[in-house]
Order: C-alpha cells, then structure tokens, then sequence
C-alpha cells in the first residue's frame, strides 16, 4: 500500500478555515516563509543557483525514496548509500532512506526527481523512457549477454552518452546503477524450449507496453494483472505461467504452483540511483564528489550481494524445491524477438544496438 504521508497536499493550507481577507494573507506568508525555510535546509539550490560558497561546515538533510523493501538486496543498497554518504562526507551530509513506497509509487518518485522536490530516488528506467525513449534499450528484450555485460554496457562511453542525453532532455541524472535480477519463464504443465513450443500459453506479465510485446514475441498471450493476483492465478489455472527474476519467482513461493523454469533470460533489468542535476551541480564540489563515489561504492557492493542471492535462488528452485530447470534454444528466441527490437530502434535510435552489444 502505497503511504503518501511525507508528502502533504500542497492545497491543503487550512484556507477555509479563515475568516478574513487579512486572516487569508497572513497564512500566505507564513506558508510561503515555511516552504522557503524548508528548501533552504534541505540544501536545495532555489533558481539553480550553486552553492559552492558554502560554509565549510554547513551540513544538508536529503531524502532517499524507493519502492523496494528495505530488506531487498537493492534496498540495503539503498541504506548502504545513506551510509557511505555520511562518511565519506565527514557527516555534513545525511541521507534519510524512505522504503517500500513510503513516498508514493515509482512514477511519484520519478516526478519529483524531475521536479526538485525529492533530492534521490531509486527506480528504473521505464517512467524516464516516457520522457527520453532511448534509455529504454537497458529493459529491451534479449540485447544483454548476461548481467556482466548489462552493468558494463551502462558504465561504457555508449551507455553514458545515452543516460547524458537524459540529463539534456529531462534535468535527470543517474549516480550509480543496481543489478535487479534475470526474468526467466515459469509455467506449470509445459516445458517450452521455443517460441513455437510457447505459443497459446496464457502468461501473465506486468502490465507494461514493452512486457507484453516481448511476451508477444516469445509466442506466448500476455496477460497482464496485478502482481498481487498471480499465485493464485497460476494455482487455479487462469494463467499457464509467469515471468520475473530467480528471487522473486522463490520468495513468492511460485514454485508451488509452477513445475517449470524455463531460463529464457529474456530481460535483465536494474535500478538507478537518480538525482535532479540542478539540485546536485548546485552542491559543493567536495560533496559531489563524496555522493557519487558513494554511489558507486553502494552499487558495486549490492551488485555482488544480488548476484549472490540470484545464484542462490536458482540453485533452491530446482534442489530444494523441485522444479525443472529448461535450458531453453535461446537463440530461437532472440531471432523471434528481433522485429520487437527493430521496432524499437525507431526510439532509441539506428545504430545504438549494435553499439551496446558490441561492449566488451
């Protein structure tokens, strides 16, 4: 459930209680003196202005919002930011992290990023892409080797240029990546190594333009419902099979109701740590440099954590708690998913692609 709490109604001023045109302005200006005393101690930059006069030992307060659970491995990510940002900056700074939706959903948390009014989000790609379409080649569908070459494409000059180019279109920037997990297929009652072999099968995926297209390719029909109605679905058989990461696919204990993994490795996704670029170049350049090495640092460090768990929940689905693992003709899938990726190259641009792939 999504808690809004941190975030009041910008309207709700107590104006109808006021009895007088005086009243009224009065509480005008006390409410435009509080939000200004707000932004002024939350360090933010009003009008872009840099404060790179700052008193050496002025300190800051910055929020930190995400979706995931604290204790998920992107989550203690995220904690481990907070944490090496207060070190590495000699406690000037300190980052309070807001988990498991406490400051709205996703596409909240991308707004006011976008905005100014939150200094640090954690979330993909998918809500940016609606603003800057290339950035959605790191959720496109078979374009990865394995996740070694995804966290390395998104660090290499080609990935930077594209995440600068949302810097240039949106005022958005990206401090650090976090691996996220693998989608591999599940299904109950068929082992499908091809898309032929997958075709009829009702599959539920997210309810996202890009998840049902390359559930399309895969020859599977997309059925898309919320995340919360999928056990179920699959118990009784509304659905023939799923899609998500190796940890989601154990912890939501799908492998109760689900006989197969079929490793399509069809999507490798991450999420981001993002911050306003206004909000951050008006910062020190001392902290700037302290935030993002603590980005890189946190990221690296829930990377190895994550890449950890994935190989350990693999190795569970299948000695523990009984599924057949399918070692899919991927390359049969890759071919049936090269029209998705041609259509899309029409946003993310000719030529990309093939650049991103070609990282070593």
């Amino acid at each position: 459930m999504e808690n809004h709490s941190e975030w009041p109604d910008p309207d709700d001023r107590g104006m109808g209680r006021m009895e007088t045109p005086m009243r009224r302005a009065w509480v005008l200006v006390v409410s435009l003196m509080v939000v200004v005393g707000l932004a002024l101690s939350a360090g933010l930059c009003l009008a872009g202005q840099a404060d790179t006069k700052a008193p050496a030992g002025k300190s800051y307060k910055f929020r930190f919002g995400t979706i995931q659970p604290a204790d998920a491995p992107v989550g203690r990510g995220a904690a481990k930011f907070a944490e090496l940002v207060g070190v590495k900056t000699g406690g000037r700074v300190t980052v309070e992290v807001y988990p498991a939706s406490q400051l709205g959903n996703e596409k909240d948390l991308i707004d006011a990023v976008e905005m100014g009014t939150l200094e640090f989000a954690l979330g993909g790609v998918a809500e940016w892409a609606k603003r800057y379409k290339p950035v959605i080649i790191f959720e496109g569908p078979f374009v990865y080797r394995d996740r070694d070459h995804f966290l390395k494409a998104y660090s290499s000059p080609v990935g930077q240029e594209v995440f600068e180019g949302l810097v240039k279109k949106t005022g958005a920037r990206s401090l650090a990546l976090m691996y996220y997990g693998t989608r591999h297929v599940t299904t109950g009652k068929t082992p499908a190594k091809t898309p032929k072999e997958m075709s009829g099968l009702k599959l539920r995926c997210p309810d996202q333009p890009l998840y049902l297209q390359v559930t399309r390719a895969m020859g599977a029909r997309p059925t898309p419902m919320a995340f919360s109605e999928v056990y179920l679905a699959l118990q009784q058989g509304v659905v023939d099979g799923q899609e998500n990461p190796a940890a989601t696919i154990a912890t939501m204990k799908f492998y109760e109701v689900q006989k197969y993994l079929i490793k399509t490795g069809h999507i490798i996704s991450g999420v981001y740590i993002w911050t306003n670029e206004k909000f951050f170049t008006g910062l020190p350049a001392d902290l700037q440099k302290a935030i993002k090495e603590a980005a890189t640092e946190a990221a690296a460090w829930a990377n190895a954590g994550s890449f950890k768990l994935e190989d350990e929940f693999l190795k569970r689905l299948t000695e523990e708690y009984k599924m057949t693992a399918v070692e899919p003709d991927r390359q049969a899938f890759i071919e049936a998913a090269q029209p998705l990726l041609a259509e899309y190259e029409t946003q993310w641009g000719t030529g990309l692609l093939e650049k991103v792939r070609a990282v070593k």
